[in-house]
């Protein structure tokens, strides 16, 4: 059935404002989590009034010396290379050909251009240093501005065949140091504003600042100080034990003092950037080692009179990292240190959103670092409150994907996250209380084009995949398991366009083949469920919720169609939303909107996301949630939607028919449309309706499940056969009824029941041997009347093997399965053990009870009569008439026989079970006269005085207790007349049983029934 909508008739348009505030739950703020700066201790250069510290891409800050305040330095658009300091209140954005300088002093800014064929080599004071390559020889420029002119002066001095030109790490105000190789040696000058100078320099690492500069060579221990003031030799020269061998870190020279730090394989990091260092110092001339900070990062500037800046780690968790500054006085002996400014704390901000069932997710990162998945929940009931937050892992390659090539994950409403690869390659699920990296479940991939999404709900995902090569990559639909990474439903290829689609539980809809028409299948067959048409438009977007169906048409317009009231809500004009529980949450201009489409409460607005896109900025709980979105300093409100919510009740759900108790357990799963404050699984025998056992949890958030092994509460098998089942849930909210669910499980592998043979059903069944030496196990229905039915046959119970009496007994080995005690033509009685549902053969495994049986000529079993829970078996002797019990043993053999009674001959005996009830089994005589009777077990080893169950009974010539064949948890009773007529007696449970049905002719077949 077609639904037409249209666009008129039926629609009802909403406005904007603020209608329905009043009454809302309060929302709630989380705030924003305060974190040290991850660029804390890494100094980029220090000027005259403050230093730059922070990195490439991670954004910069200058700091002044003055009051220790920070403000962010922003890097020009157009710029993405290093910022550099040296020795001025510049700062240098270099990269590309058109580098910015800054003055933080006074705020002026200016481009200055690199002329073509030159490119940037370094900078002294605001003096670029730029290097140009002519017919193979490398020229050096110095770059300043003078006006708004760029003034470019040649460098003299280079020798022509200078090659390999490159600017080293040192550069001042006045000047910085230039390497090149000439014919076969390093050659080192100093550059300034007066020209090009040549030195006494070898080639090395060069570090410091001010007067003094250090050298190392490599493989060497020996360091080298210069005086600027005089390159042409070493002013000192001094020994530092480890240096060859990358064990310290040489920071430079203050005062009278080399300053370094010695890394070890045990000891602080070898990350420069990170401070847990100890800043030491030796005399320039050599000499002791002596501490000069600890917790320093191995990252220095210098200011322009030579004092060391370098950061510092707090001395407690809650103290703030710190830049200090070692000095040297006037006779260049070190100074204490001295702190020069704190680096606060910073705000993480929110790039990515997720919520379902109150679990918020939050990708976190620290501005410019690395990205974190985070959780919080929110409450469920008793006012909005939010738990702590929990760190989930990091998103990067580690994790499966850079995040900045990741989709958004999706949060499925049971726990876990889901999202794909880097282009749409493989999908990943990040399991509930896993942490990164997830489980990649596939590596195939998706179709990405814009406002290509995938969507999940629940165990499945829908993503568009790419088709096969033969069918032109026409894209489809495909529906994937998250469990197992599996698809269950590929849709049609699409050869125009792809449809709009969404998934809510196992049911899939899309846009079908006619421009407005959706279609509801279930995932698991592809089966059509439904069909609604909302209107002649091609649909680019498409959400479900419940019985709330979103959609958005290319022309623009939108609404919310209810598929049990059959109305149409029109939406205003919005940029992006997303549909919850009753309500629609949507964006426009910045601003976030909600809209009852249930026409309660109307449209009012929330509050201004930093980030406007959905998934992103902000999203919401479709799951009978809230709205949640980040601000601009990364706050994140809980915003009630203010709208009653949808009652309770089941998405979908994995519920198994039947478990094999031997082998697995029975792990039903159920996924809820919102959250459960409690629930309750109770299982019931189907027959008895006793309860088997009963399953109970707090609050639910999305997903029910329970782990059954076959047991009781006591830990004992319980009996094979069918049980019942019902889940109970209340709604964490409070609104609606409570969610009541039943059904059916049928259980084999568990404790068997008396006489079950074939089908582990439960029922109990009848042995049946023919003359011909066959023995058929005729199996119980559990129909009603107590019906035998389909056969299983073993033959060869003929000569030696000869049956002379059987009787169908208890699991005598513990195999689950029922075993037969059967006395042989020799008298000889064997307890055989027969697999479940296998037929009785002479071949079949048995133990030897004992010879001599053939002096009794009734043999049966009423069950348990002496109340140890297994069976034993009542023999009456022939020559005297005596009834012995014999007890049954946890060894699966008899004790020494009991005579419980005198004078039973000429009695017809079946041992019938558990007749009335108790629990203790009962045994059936018909005395000559026809009179049935009914002896009670004590279960002391005893019969109570008979019960007269009634008159007619000769016409039968077998009775045969044979336990519950109809399935109402009561024991039965078969009876064969001389004409070959089988009957079915039901027991009522209480001693008696009803009137006789007719199972059928031609039993006669039969010599003998068990």
């Amino acid at each position: 059935m077609v639904t037409a909508l249209g666009f008129g008739a039926g629609l009802v348009p909403l406005t904007a404002g603020t209608a329905g505030a009043a009454g809302v739950p309060a929302e709630l703020v989380i705030p924003a989590e305060q974190n040290r700066n991850p660029n804390a201790t890494r100094l980029t250069g220090a000027g005259a009034t403050g230093y730059l510290w922070g990195a490439q891409y991670e954004g910069y800050n200058w700091t002044s010396y003055a009051d220790g305040s920070t403000r962010p330095v922003p890097v020009p658009p157009a710029v993405r290379g290093d910022a550099q300091v040296a020795g001025t209140d510049v700062v240098t954005f270099a990269g590309g050909t058109r580098p910015v300088q800054r003055d933080m002093r006074t705020g002026e800014e200016w481009t200055l251009p690199i002329p073509s064929g030159q490119y940037y080599g370094g900078v002294f004071g605001r003096t670029i240093v730029t290097i140009e390559i002519v017919d193979n020889t490398f020229v050096l420029h110095r770059l300043n501005r003078e006006g708004d002119q760029v003034v470019d002066d040649l460098v003299q001095g280079l020798p022509a065949e200078a090659r390999n030109l490159q600017v080293r790490g040192h550069g001042d105000a006045g000047g910085l140091l230039v390497e090149a190789r000439v014919g076969s040696e390093t050659a080192v000058y100093w550059l300034d504003a007066s020209g090009l100078h040549p030195t006494a320099f070898l080639n090395g690492v060069v570090t410091g600042g001010g007067e003094q500069v250090v050298q190392q060579s490599a493989g060497s221990d020996v360091l080298r100080v210069w005086n600027m003031s005089d390159l042409s030799a070493p002013a000192h020269e001094l020994t530092l034990p480890g240096l060859s061998r990358r064990e310290v870190d040489v920071l430079g020279v203050v005062g009278r003092d080399v300053l370094f730090t010695r890394l070890s394989p045990t000891g602080p990091s070898d990350d420069p950037a990170v401070a847990d260092h100890t800043a030491l110092a030796v005399p320039v001339t050599g000499g002791p080692e002596r501490v000069v900070l600890d917790r320093t990062a191995s990252i220095v500037a210098f200011k322009p009179d030579g004092t060391m800046l370098l950061g510092r780690a707090p001395e407690s968790e809650s103290g703030l990292p710190a830049v200090y500054a070692v000095g040297a006085g006037a006779d260049g002996a070190l100074s204490t240190p001295d702190r020069v400014a704190e680096v606060a704390d910073i705000a993480t901000v929110v790039e990515g959103l997720s919520i379902a069932q109150g679990r918020l997710h939050t990708i976190d990162r620290v501005p410019f670092g690395t990205a974190r998945l985070r959780r919080t929940d929110v409450s469920l009931s008793g006012g909005t409150t939010a738990g702590p937050r929990s760190d989930r892992g990091l998103f990067n390659d580690y994790a499966g994907c850079d995040w900045d090539w990741c989709e958004d994950p999706l949060s499925t409403g049971d726990g876990r996250l889901a999202y794909q690869g880097f282009n749409g390659r493989g999908l990943s699920v990040l399991d509930e209380g896993a942490v990164l990296p997830a489980r990649k479940i596939n590596d195939d991939s998706t179709y990405q084009q814009p406002n290509d999404t995938m969507q999940a709900s629940g165990r499945y995902s829908a993503v568009r995949i790419p088709g096969p090569a033969s069918d032109d990559y026409s894209p489809r639909l495909r529906v994937i398991d998250l469990d197992t990474g599996k698809a269950v439903y590929t849709g049609p290829a699409q050869r125009q366009y792809m449809p709009a689609f969404t998934i809510n539980g196992a049911t899939l809809w899309v846009e079908g083949a006619t421009a407005g028409v959706v279609d509801a299948l279930d995932v698991r067959t592809g089966k059509a469920l439904r069909r609604v048409d909302v209107g002649d438009c091609n649909i680019k977007d498409l959400r479900v919720n419940g019985s709330d169906l979103y959609w958005v048409c290319d022309t623009g317009a939108s609404g919310v169609y209810g598929t049990v009231t059959k109305k149409s809500v029109r939406l205003p004009a919005h940029r992006n939303a997303m549909l919850g529980d009753g309500y629609v949450g949507w964006e426009q201009g910045g601003v976030l909107s909600i809209t009852d489409v249930r026409g309660t409460t109307g449209t009012r607005t929330v509050g201004k996301p930093a980030n406007v896109e959905a998934g992103e900025g902000w999203t919401l709980d479709r799951f009978g949630g809230p709205l949640v979105y980040a601000d601009k300093d990364g706050n994140t409100h809980v915003v009630p939607s203010g709208v009653p919510t949808t009652g309770l009740s089941v998405l979908d759900k994995d519920v198994s028919a039947s478990v094999n108790a031997r082998s697995t357990s029975w792990s039903p799963r159920w996924w809820l449309s919102k959250p459960a404050a409690s629930w309750q699984i109770t299982v019931k025998n189907k027959a008895t309706g006793a309860v088997a056992r009963t399953f109970t949890g707090g609050e639910a958030r999305g997903l029910v499940k329970a782990v059954w092994d076959g047991k009781d509460a006591a830990g004992n098998l319980v009996a094979n056969g069918a049980y019942t089942w019902t889940l109970s849930a209340k709604p964490a909210d409070g609104q609606g009824p409570a969610l009541t669910q039943s059904g059916s499980v049928k259980v084999t592998g568990g404790a068997v029941v008396t006489r079950d043979f074939t089908g582990n059903d439960g029922f109990g069944d009848l042995l049946a041997f023919t003359s011909a030496g066959v023995a058929d196990f005729r199996a119980g229905t559990g129909t009603g009347t107590g019906l035998v039915d389909a056969k299983v046959s073993g033959s060869g119970w003929t000569g030696a093997n000869s049956v002379t009496a059987a009787v169908p007994f208890g699991d005598v080995n513990g195999d689950r399965c029922n075993d037969v005690l059967v006395r042989v033509k020799s008298g000889e009685l064997r307890a055989y053990k027969p697999s479940c549902g296998g037929a009785l053969k002479p071949t079949t495994p048995f133990t030897k009870i004992g010879l001599g049986w053939n002096i009794y000529d009734a043999l049966t079993s009423p069950g348990d009569l002496t109340g140890d829970g297994r069976a034993d078996v009542i023999a009456r002797e022939t020559s005297t008439g005596y009834l012995y019990l014999y007890e049954g043993t946890a060894a699966g053999a008899f004790k020494a026989r009991v005579k419980i009674g005198t004078g039973w001959k000429g009695y017809l005996l079946a041992g019938a079970g558990d007749l009335n009830g108790d629990g203790k089994g009962d045994l059936l005589a018909r005395d000559k006269a026809g009179v049935l009777w009914r002896y009670a077990g004590t279960g002391k080893g005893t019969l109570a005085a008979r019960v007269k169950v009634g008159g007619g009974w000769q016409v039968y010539n077998s009775l045969v207790g044979v336990g519950d064949a109809s399935g109402d948890g009561k024991a039965d009773l078969l009876a064969r007349d001389t004409a070959g007529v089988l009957w079915a007696y039901r027991g009522d449970g209480k001693g008696a049983f009803a009137y006789r049905t007719k199972v059928g002719g031609g039993w006669q077949m039969y010599s003998r029934l068990s």
